[in-house]
């Protein structure tokens, strides 16, 4: 389980399990105060369609388990106020989730044709990535094979699993592109109560 530390992150996105296999999940924002830190919005979420796990693998299906800087926002146009990076997305912006690839886990722009390319790729101009951001796993080193692709992305409702991402209506995607600040550097801590003892104790 990756925990990246969080000695300078004042925001915190807590996304809360209630078992390893569920899909439905909630999110809250917290900010960092004086005295602790205070809980902005909670709201509900999902994650992947295998439910949570310890142990990413590729295609699993799972949702990781432990704490992540949050990465780019990205999409369709417009992009949302605030101050959080966000780049608009097209035909030619890719995900690679292929283990075989020196590109796996990293975002390409590339013209030509894909499969000829890769063996396994995501498209982000898609619907479900109009309004999402990066969920930075295994990226520091990137370990092939422990997973690719991890988002914060608009959801298909409260029951609809991803392959492995956190998903939430879009309004709620939108507020949390708009809330995180590059300043306050975010993160992401995802588990079952359990895990949040450790990720995020003052959110329990």
């Amino acid at each position: 389980m990756e925990i990246c530390p969080i000695d300078r992150a004042r925001q915190m996105l807590v996304v809360e399990t209630p078992d390893y296999a569920s899909v439905r999940a909630t999110l809250s924002m917290w900010e960092a105060a004086a005295g602790g830190w205070r809980r902005e919005a909670r709201v509900p979420a999902a994650i992947g369609r295998g439910g949570l796990t310890l142990l990413k693998r590729e295609g699993d299906g799972r949702t990781p388990a432990g704490r992540f800087r949050m990465g780019t926002g990205f999409g369709a146009p417009p992009a949302p106020g605030g101050s959080w990076p966000y780049r608009v997305v097209d035909a030619h912006d890719y995900w690679i989730d292929d283990p075989q690839s020196d590109d796996y886990n990293t975002w390409v722009r590339y013209a030509g044709d894909p499969a000829a390319r890769w063996k396994s790729f995501e498209r982000l101009a898609i619907p479900p990535y109009r309004k999402a951001a990066v969920i930075r796993y295994n990226d520091e080193p990137i370990v092939k094979g422990r997973g690719s692709a991890i988002f914060f992305h608009v959801w298909s409702g409260p029951d609809a699993g991803s392959a492995g991402c956190v998903t939430a209506a879009e309004e709620h995607v939108v507020g949390v592109l708009e809330w995180m600040r590059p300043e306050a550097e975010p993160v992401m801590a995802i588990g079952t109560r359990q895990e949040l003892v450790r990720l995020a104790p003052f959110a329990l």
